[in-house]
């Protein structure tokens, strides 16, 4: 059995102190931004009812209900909202195609 050389464990220590590990933490923190967002793109009174859950890898932005009528009024509008979403997003960075609404998924 060979005995491990210390000199190539301490040039594996700083390689790894040079890494960039913050790369997916400020993809994330964007990601935060945005969806804490929400309350200035709906509204303090629908905000309760409803919050953003993901944006899928085809860039669709998915929007947790409370329950199918606080859904079916977000659809309504689901054109004003794609427009205001979209401008955010934009700032930020993030690509948004469409909107789906969800209510089976909310938790409390």
């Amino acid at each position: 059995m060979k005995k491990l050389n210390n000199s190539n464990f301490e040039l594996v220590q700083d390689i790894i102190k040079s890494i960039d590990f913050n790369y997916e933490p400020q993809d994330e923190d964007i990601k935060q931004q945005f969806f804490s967002s929400w309350n200035e793109i709906i509204g303090n009174k629908i905000s309760k009812f409803s919050k953003l859950y993901e944006i899928s890898a085809d860039n669709v932005l998915t929007v947790l209900c409370a329950d199918s009528y606080i859904a079916s009024e977000l659809y309504f509008e689901k054109d004003n909202i794609l427009k205001l979403v979209k401008e955010k997003a934009d700032e930020l960075g993030i690509k948004i195609k469409d909107i789906k609404f969800n209510y089976k998924k909310w938790k409390e």
